[in-house]
Parts: structure tokens; sequence; C-alpha cells
């Protein structure tokens, strides 16, 4: 039997992106169908699994959920097509292992309320087996930079709320019918960074309430990764080239903002600096022991090789490294996202 269309007009979307994880996308919908409010809205976009996934998910009768499912496994441009299914005024995103703290909805809603003039709402997180705390101290920020670089910056999942009417005016309607390759130069693996960063504009709200935990934790794959028989076509988040490509994307994309040219240059700057410095975490002990908590040990050693041969588990190998790409790789590859982007934009 199909759920009743609920007639509610919903406050809050929450979207999850799942594909051959089950046990956990199922477990996560649960936990937020358990909300009393019936002014929420479920949507789970199946990233065409091959394990029960939809089966299961078919067999929710409650007309707060909303099952969709992709009709090929599309990476992370799964986050933006889910997206444009959202009716709720809020829109936020959910991996599959988190569990959204129920207690906060009424402060998040609210807080949008308050702040009429902010589209984004960042907060606290818990991530990881060793339950790593994101913390953010409670805050408006209005300073530009930084509205910026706090989103762009954001590396998760779950955390990031935005206003639909935000998310459709400076994504939705810029951005359309995009393949995987498009949504690699314009967010690497980072969409909801990418979007929060785009509906910000020039307030951010931060809350110290942690609004997320990771509670289960499945095996990872490379499956947003692209192989070819010569290697990775994209590599994977964690690799030193893709840390390069997401600098690119990320500085392309506040110099099409309008705004100053003094803030685009410092906010540039300031993303170049934490590129130089993130160099040194290649080949931090803590890094390999965050892979080995969601990759298998033979995916752990391909990244270690990969990093001794590029010889950055020295420090002149890095400087070296980090020196070439930056005077000379970023320019040109700057030049190339940038057109690459021109070309996306649709008004």
């Amino acid at each position: 039997m199909k759920p009743t269309k609920s007639t509610i007009s919903p406050k809050i979307s929450f979207i999850i992106c799942t594909r051959n994880r089950q046990p956990a996308v199922t477990d996560c919908v649960n936990n937020l169908l358990r909300c009393t409010r019936q002014d929420i809205e479920i949507i789970v976009r199946d990233n065409c699994s091959e394990d029960d996934t939809v089966s299961v998910l078919q067999q929710i009768e409650d007309p707060r959920f909303k099952l969709l499912v992709a009709p090929e496994n599309q990476g992370t441009l799964n986050f933006l097509l889910a997206s444009q299914a959202a009716t709720g005024d809020i829109v936020t995103w959910l991996s599959d292992e988190d569990t959204f703290q129920l207690d906060h909805l009424d402060y998040i809603l609210d807080a949008f309320a308050e702040h009429p003039d902010c589209n984004a709402l960042m907060g606290s997180i818990v991530v990881g087996k060793q339950n790593t705390v994101v913390h953010f101290d409670e805050a408006i920020i209005d300073d530009e930079i930084q509205v910026y670089l706090d989103t762009i910056s954001f590396s998760g999942c779950g955390g990031i709320f935005v206003r639909r009417e935000a998310l459709r005016s400076n994504v939705h309607k810029y951005f359309k019918e995009l393949s995987q390759d498009d949504a690699y130069r314009l967010w690497n693996y980072y969409p909801m960074g990418f979007f929060a960063s785009r509906c910000a504009q020039q307030k951010l709200i931060k809350t110290s309430r942690i609004v997320v935990i990771q509670t289960r934790f499945g095996q990872t794959t490379n499956n947003w990764s692209r192989k070819t028989s010569r290697g990775f076509a994209q590599w994977p988040h964690y690799y030193p080239e893709s840390v390069f490509d997401r600098l690119s994307s990320n500085i392309v994309n506040i110099w099409l903002k309008p705004l100053p040219f003094n803030i685009k240059l410092r906010a540039s700057r300031r993303l170049i600096y934490a590129f130089q410095t993130h160099a040194a975490s290649y080949v931090s002990p803590t890094l390999a022991d965050l892979l080995r908590e969601n990759y298998s040990e033979e995916t752990v050693q391909a990244y270690l090789e990969h990093i001794n041969a590029m010889s950055l588990d020295k420090r002149s190998g890095r400087y070296m490294w980090v020196t070439r790409k930056i005077f000379l790789s970023l320019p040109l590859k700057m030049l190339h996202t940038y057109r690459h982007w021109r070309k996306l934009i649709q008004v």
C-alpha cells in the first residue's frame, strides 16, 4: 500500500543519498521518522544500488518519506539532483551513516526565522569511530571572506542547512544538465560546502549544538572516483592531486562571485596558504589511521606508496611539489576550470 501524499507544506527537507548500504540508510530514515513533527520531508535518492536498498525502502509507509532512484551511479551529482526534488523551506543533507539530532530541529528552524537575512547555517558534528567533534562557536558570521572560507571548506555531508529559495536561485538556476565530470570541476567531492558557499552570501549562522552524529560505519569504496587504464582520471578525495583540483575550483568559485577585488584576492591567498600547510597531512599517521577506518588495507597501502613515489614523505619533496603546483600549475588549471565553469553556467 502506497502512503497518502502529505498535504502539509514541509518546513525542512532531509536529503539522503545512498548506494549499497541498505541497513545504514534504513536506520537513518527510521531515526528521522521518529520525529513527531509532520512538517518534515525525507528524500532518499538511491545511487543505483545493487543490493536490496530500493525494495526495503519501498516498504516504508509514511507520507513524509519519498524515494527516488538514479538511473545509474551518478556519484556526487546525486546530491544536487536529489535537492531539486525538495519542497521544504530549509534543505539539509545527510550521509546514510549519520544520525540527525532531532532535539535541535526546532532550534535550527527558529534560527532561520529569527535571521531572515541568513541563508545558511552550519552545525557542529561528530564524525569517525573516535567520535571526533567538529565544533563551531555560537555566532553570526558577517565577514564576507570568513563566510566563504567557512562554507567552501566544509568537508562533511550532514551539518549544512540552506534556504531552498537560495539554493534554487544560486545553484539550481545556473547549473543544469551536469555530468559527473562537470560536478567534479565544480565541487570536487564536496557538494554541500559548494552549495552553502553559493547560498550564504554575506552572512552565516554557526551553532555549537551537535546536530549530526556519525553512528554507522560502512565500508567505503572509491566509487566517486573515476579510473582509466592509466590510473585515476579523478583522484580519490584524500590524494594530493584531488586536493589541488579542489583548490582551483574554490578559487574560481570566489572569482565568479560579485565581490570587491580586494576581498577575492584576500580569500584566494588564504585558500593557497591552507593548501600549503595541508601538505604535511599527506604523511600524517592520523590520516593513515582514518583511512584504515573506512577503506581496505590494500587501498591504504596504494595511497602510501603513491605518496612515497611523489617524495611527499620528505619535507623537501613536499616543498618542491607545493611550489610547482602553486606557481606553475595553478594559473593554467584555474584557466581551464574557469572556462569549464563558464560553459556550465546557464541563466
